[in-house]
């Protein structure tokens, strides 16, 4: 058994929605704002939960990584800073160093 979450279609996170989606469409996505950011496994797809959902994930799946969302998280170009827990936008000297880039082609899948 893959210890990794199924991965469904991909899903517009402007609004930062959550991204649960039980029937795979958008008549079951969970309308609930957002409130984590995940990388789902080692090839950096990530993904976005509400607080219930993240519980859900825990409780359910391995994962790589999880964060609170903040402001740069879904941005293009944007890095996972595992040490601090969040993502940062490339816009200083040295942040390449110490975190991760997500690319666009690879970031935010729904949830399981």
């Amino acid at each position: 058994m893959d210890p990794f979450p199924p991965l469904g279609r991909f899903v517009d996170i402007r609004g930062q929605k959550c991204g649960y989606s039980p029937g795979n469409t958008p008549s079951s996505d969970c309308p609930a704002e957002a409130t984590w950011h995940i990388i789902w496994n080692l090839d950096l797809e990530t993904g976005m939960a509400c607080g219930p959902h993240m519980d859900l994930v825990r409780a359910r799946y391995m994962f790589v990584d999880s964060h609170a969302i903040e402001p740069d998280c879904g941005m293009p170009g944007t890095l996972w800073d595992f040490d601090s827990k969040r993502c940062v936008y490339p816009d200083q000297p040295g942040t390449e160093a110490q975190a991760v880039l997500l690319s666009n082609s690879a970031s935010d899948q729904s949830a399981p």
